[in-house]
């Protein structure tokens, strides 16, 4: 379909400049009009396509996957949450559109709508910003979360216990504590811990209200910084380099969809940065205490196969929470840095390495396949 729809504007942009290009030819537009109309132009055209592509009719089901960003964390919560659902329910009987909303809350309830109106059976909103705007736009449809923090904090349930309305999940809650703990034992004493969140997003907000009461309890003092944007973002990391020994990135979605920007400032400062999750982590941090966002994914599945298949009421399917986690640190951050902490530490993948790789292995070559 999206094809077809790229295909059409490609037809219009090289007929206006066929036009364009004939003897004594014109950019008056109406001028060169029979009947004094135009066309619809390219960009009209591909304004038309479609947020998501309607359910056949076919019998299976199909799941809408709404992301409000698609960083790491979420593309893995995604991943788990596909292949458990896939495994439960059996491979030929379930088909999932995924969608991302690339930031845009309107977009959110654009795509969450679409998904109600072209008959799928469950929504999957991996994000508190996906969840919030898909439940206040979709009633009859029911929604499983993922990658959000807190659940009544957001606003989108009534209970925990009995969510009450079409919308439960997994909360992706870090060990908070057990993070504030961790960045305590590995940072020069005395420390000044900066915590950076783009002062947004509910949950991150959250995080950065209880590792700072984590810290106060440990007399340690720390300093909250805020950015929106992407400048905003790298003069927040320069000034929290210059005033602190440690910086600390609670799960934010913006702040995970900017980690070359964090990295790059780490690097250049040395000083150390503690994230919230391992994805975050890999993609520019030095070492983390994170919950398994695949596991995450599982977890949710579970949830939606019980709606599904086993006929659970999702107005009383209780929210889960994460109880487990691991530390990971960053093997090239840690070498660039001379940073040698690792203890029982698990080592993670460059993010950039993996790109490196796909793209090495998308120029040339799998000949000895």
């Amino acid at each position: 379909m999206k094809m077809r729809w790229i295909g059409a504007a490609l037809a219009a942009m090289l007929a206006i400049s066929a036009c364009s290009m004939l003897p004594g030819g014109s950019t008056g537009g109406a001028d060169n009009a029979s009947d004094g109309t135009t066309g619809p132009s390219a960009e009209e055209i591909l304004a038309e396509e479609p947020l998501v592509v309607p359910a056949s009719d076919d019998g299976r089901t199909h799941i809408g996957i709404l992301m409000y960003r698609g960083h790491g964390a979420a593309q893995e919560t995604v991943s788990g949450f596909q292949e458990e659902l896939r495994s439960l329910m059996g491979h030929k009987d379930v088909d999932f559109e995924v969608v991302s909303a690339d930031g845009d809350a309107q977009k959110c309830a654009e795509i969450a709508t679409e998904f109600a109106n072209n008959g799928y059976q469950l929504i999957f909103a991996c994000g508190t910003e996906a969840v919030q705007n898909a439940g206040a736009a979709v009633k009859d449809v029911p929604i499983i979360g993922g990658c959000v923090t807190d659940y009544l904090l957001s606003e989108t349930i009534s209970s925990l216990e009995a969510p009450g309305g079409n919308i439960t999940g997994v909360s992706s809650l870090g060990p908070i504590d057990a993070q504030m703990e961790q960045i305590i034992q590995l940072t020069p004493w005395p420390a000044m811990v900066g915590i950076i969140t783009s002062g947004t997003e509910v949950g991150s907000r959250f995080e950065e209200s209880v590792a700072g009461q984590c810290l106060d309890a440990n007399q340690v003092s720390w300093k909250a910084y805020h950015a929106a944007t992407e400048d905003g973002l790298r003069k927040a990391m320069e000034m929290a380099a210059g005033e602190c020994s440690c910086i600390y990135l609670p799960t934010d979605n913006f702040i995970a969809s900017h980690m070359d920007i964090v990295r790059e400032v780490m690097l250049q400062t040395r000083v150390p940065v503690a994230t919230g999750d391992y994805q975050m982590c890999s993609a520019g941090g030095l070492y983390c205490r994170s919950i398994d966002y695949y596991e995450h994914g599982r977890k949710a599945a579970e949830m939606a196969y019980d709606v599904l298949e086993n006929d659970e009421e999702i107005s009383r399917l209780s929210v889960r929470a994460e109880e487990e986690w691991q530390d990971y640190y960053n093997p090239a951050a840690a070498e660039s840095m001379e940073w040698y902490d690792y203890g029982n530490m698990i080592p993670l993948r460059n993010a950039a390495e993996d790109s490196a790789e796909v793209a090495a292995d998308d120029d040339g070559g799998s000949g000895d396949q």
